[in-house]
């Protein structure tokens, strides 16, 4: 999974499988965020979509508004069709969008609805549903986010050509195959990493404000799931990380609870951190690893308000005398379901911070010219029936953990000294004192005691030591950052579950 961002307009490469069994997809949360906040990266919800929601071009996609306009709308289908044909006829597109009219009135056609997690997908967008949420690609394993200097690594994944490679979380890579990919988009970038398996890529990343070079040899990548078994208090725990929520994850993690029951382990932690959702039937099989014959795992609601329950079933049973799930702001959808599911019967204690929110599920309809119209169908309960829509679960332990979504980063286009005023002087200001620089205040004006400290960070990193808040600076004083973020501070979270475990 490449999930990808940048400075005014945070994304994720969602692309979706079609779906299985019963049709629904849990989709991922992050939809909206670019709508709420498109000046700078902020704390709360980091991933967006990256597609480019079109449909196929032609006469078909006329057909499709037609029909759907008659069949709902009676008598209005021709106000609608003379709108079409007027935009088609005497529009004058001033745009630089290359998706034809056509296309962009069906996308707005949902857009319009003003739900979030209804979009159209074009063929080639539903042919590569399955890629990012079933967490398999050919790659290198990273997940990172875009800056205008380049991509901050923000997680590696276990045994993947990166992990091997060296690429450590919090790596800023600036160059890919020598060229410099400052400015460029995710897609380029996701683009330029990944490639033909067995090929290498060559990388220039900076690290704690140091350049250095390496290579990775691309690979078919699976990032859906990690696990270990780790020793706390002479006490064994089970560990497991769900990175998505794909098709067949619930084989892969059975597979893991076998050999966790095999070592008589006691502890489980369950790491949902910065999972965004998947599949709900994903959520459903895996909790029924765990909860009791007969028992409710969750629950749907139409929009008449029909409701009905999911009951575990006479499985094999994984039982654990404690069990642990760590969630943060961007815990969503699915893994929420999962998350409320093994607390309400299980009583497993969340870690973390609130989650996010997504208390409803889509279903996906495949069009007759092969594209997808993907809407909001059901809302989800908890067993306690409980919606979490726009509130998210409340951890039973709150974690208060820094990290880099929550440090501002604009786009500088000049140099600052003192006594300027500028939002991105406020981002340095939270930067340094983050760093432990001496400061007077983070309010943007550039003081005396700005320029001490801005200095002081200049000489540490052997920069010129002018006190001028330079593009420069502000690479390398990222790369600090997040180097002090993901390197040198330790998983306040672990942390707590170790001190719960006696």
């Amino acid at each position: 999974m490449f999930v990808e961002k940048r400075v005014y307009e945070l994304k994720i490469i969602v692309i979706y499988d079609r779906i299985k069994k019963r049709g629904v997809c849990m989709d991922d949360f992050q939809f909206e965020y670019d709508q709420k906040k498109k000046t700078r990266l902020k704390k709360g919800p980091i991933y967006m979509m990256a597609c480019i929601l079109c449909l196929v071009i032609g006469g078909i996609g006329g057909y499709f508004i037609h029909d759907f306009q008659s069949n709902r709308y009676g008598d209005d289908s021709d106000v609608y069709n003379e709108i079409a044909q007027i935009i088609e006829n005497d529009f004058l597109d001033t745009s630089d969008n290359d998706t034809s009219l056509q296309e962009r009135m069906l996308n707005g056609m949902v857009l319009a609805l003003g739900d979030p997690y209804s979009s159209y997908l074009s063929l080639e967008q539903s042919q590569e549903l399955g890629t990012s949420i079933n967490g398999t690609f050919e790659g290198i394993g990273i997940t990172y986010t875009m800056v205008d200097d380049g991509a901050i690594v923000l997680d590696v994944y276990q045994n993947t050509p990166a992990q091997k490679a060296g690429i450590q979380k919090g790596d800023i890579i600036t160059h890919i195959e020598g060229t410099s990919i400052a400015g460029y988009t995710s897609d380029k970038v996701k683009e330029m990493i990944q490639g033909e398996s067995q090929s290498q890529v060559a990388l220039r990343l900076l690290r704690d404000g140091k350049s250095q070079n390496l290579s990775a040899t691309r690979q078919n990548v699976d990032t859906s799931i990690a696990s270990s078994i780790m020793t706390v208090n002479q006490q064994k725990v089970g560990y497991v990380r769900i990175v998505t929520f794909g098709e067949n994850i619930h084989e892969v993690i059975e597979t893991k609870l076998q050999d966790m029951k095999s070592q008589k382990i006691n502890h489980i932690i369950i790491d949902l951190r910065d999972n965004s959702g998947g599949y709900l039937n994903a959520a459903q099989e895996i909790l029924d690893l765990f909860v009791p014959e007969g028992q409710t795992l969750f629950s749907l609601q139409d929009k008449d308000g029909k409701t009905e329950e999911y009951k575990a079933t006479s499985r094999e049973k994984y039982v654990f005398e404690h069990g642990y799930i760590l969630v943060n702001q961007q815990t969503a959808s699915a893994s929420e379901v999962l998350s409320a599911g093994l607390k309400e019967n299980l009583d497993y204690q969340l870690i973390g911070k609130t989650t996010y929110g997504k208390g409803v599920a889509q279903t996906q309809v495949t069009l007759s010219n092969s594209s997808v119209l993907k809407y909001t169908h059901e809302k989800w309960l908890t067993p306690h029936g409980t919606w979490i829509n726009g509130t998210g679960l409340e951890p039973d332990y709150v974690i208060d953990e820094t990290n880099i979504h929550d440090f501002h980063v604009g786009e500088m286009k000049q140099s600052y000294q003192y006594d300027d005023v500028d939002d991105n002087i406020q981002y340095m200001q939270e930067m340094l004192q983050e760093l432990g620089y001496s400061l007077d205040r983070q309010d943007g004006y550039f003081s005396h005691q700005t320029t001490t400290a801005l200095e002081a960070f200049e000489k540490d990193y052997a920069l010129k030591q002018d006190g001028i808040y330079s593009q420069n600076d502000r690479l390398i004083l990222l790369s600090a950052l997040t180097y002090h973020l993901y390197q040198e501070k330790e998983d306040v979270y672990l942390q707590k579950v170790n001190q719960l475990i006696q």
